[in-house]
Parts: structure tokens; C-alpha cells; sequence
């Protein structure tokens, strides 16, 4: 029953989205039809050694908390030369950050192209601020036009997405994400910010 619950836990995210529309629906062992971007693909490395590393980082603390502070210190200044990598490379801009709501099912976002419901997509998620990054595929549930004629915007598409052939450990690391943001929303709650 807890896991059934926590499949529908929604959380509010920042996120880069990219998508290609796929013509039929993916096959679990094929390769990934929207690789990304060196530039992103870096710092996800990044983030992935740093979270291996921390049962080495705490291993190294519990001997040596100077060592350990030297390595932390090491780790921010690597992430912040990647970040400024990754601000600096020109098809940075292209990828604007947006408001995103994800669950370990699926995401609801905003994109300037319509496709039908019950069509399919390959979709990189890649969450700030930390640039942890997905590859996954999902079936469109919805996609409705928004219209904002006060602003006189482009038109623009609400999606829901379901997440179809998702690895374990993919989503393992989206249900990591939302435990850690809900802790943090927590934590910013107690200090009442």
C-alpha cells in the first residue's frame, strides 16, 4: 500500500525538458533517440561520482574531518567549473529552465508544440540546480493549447506524460529527487521561508 501511495506523490521541480516525437512506441533496448548534450552529459558524470562517492566521503570523515573537508571543497570547485562550462557552451540558452511537476509515474510541463494523446516521446529531464539528468520515454496523456492572449505569446502546450519502459534505476533516482526536494521544501517550512 506505502508503494502504491508513493507512486502518485507530485512534487514541483525546476527543469530543462527536451523531446523528440517518436512514430510508434519505443522498444525497451533501443538506443536512446535523444542522446544529450556533452555539455549536460558532463556534469550529470559529475553528479553521479559525487553521489557514489558519499559513503567514501563519510567513511574519510569519520578518520579524518580535515581530509574530508579538503575533498568537499575539491568536489565544489569541480561543480562550479562545470557549471560554468555548461552557462558559457552557446546551446545553453537554447534549453530554457522551466517549472515542471513530476511524480515516479510521469511529469506535467509546457512546450511550443502539440502532439496527440496517446502518441509517444523521448524526453531528457535535466533538474536544477544540480543538472541531474534523465533519459526516459513516456506516452502523452494530455496536450492542451494554453492561450495567453493578454501577453500575446506563441501558443503553448501543457503535457502530462506517463513514463513507459522507465529503468528501475532511473526510477529510483527520480523517487531520490522527490524525497530530497520534499525535505527540503520541509526544512525551508521550519525555518519559514
Amino acid at each position: 500500500m506505502a508503494s502504491e501511495q508513493r507512486e502518485y506523490i507530485r512534487i514541483k521541480d525546476k527543469a530543462i525538458i527536451r523531446l523528440s516525437f517518436l512514430s510508434e512506441k519505443p522498444l525497451i533496448n533501443n538506443e536512446f533517440p535523444l542522446p544529450l548534450p556533452p555539455h549536460f552529459k558532463l556534469l550529470n558524470q559529475i553528479v553521479a561520482a559525487e553521489a557514489e562517492e558519499g559513503n567514501l566521503l563519510h567513511a574519510i570523515e569519520t578518520d579524518s574531518s580535515s581530509t574530508a573537508k579538503y575533498f568537499k571543497i575539491v568536489n565544489a570547485k569541480i561543480e562550479s567549473l562545470a557549471k560554468l562550462i555548461l552557462a558559457s557552451h552557446p546551446e545553453s540558452n537554447k534549453y530554457p529552465e522551466q517549472n515542471v511537476s513530476i511524480s515516479e509515474t510521469g511529469i506535467d510541463f509546457y512546450h511550443s508544440k502539440p502532439a496527440s494523446a496517446e502518441s509517444f516521446v523521448a524526453i531528457n529531464m535535466i533538474f536544477l540546480p544540480n543538472y541531474l539528468s534523465f533519459e526516459v520515454y513516456a506516452k502523452v496523456i494530455t496536450c492542451e493549447p494554453i492561450e495567453d492572449n493578454e501577453l500575446n505569446l506563441d501558443p503553448m502546450y501543457r503535457y502530462g506524460l506517463q513514463f513507459v519502459n522507465i529503468e528501475e534505476h532511473d526510477r529510483d533516482k527520480i523517487a531520490r529527487r522527490i524525497f530530497h526536494k520534499q525535505l527540503e521544501e520541509r526544512r525551508k517550512q521550519r525555518l519559514g521561508q
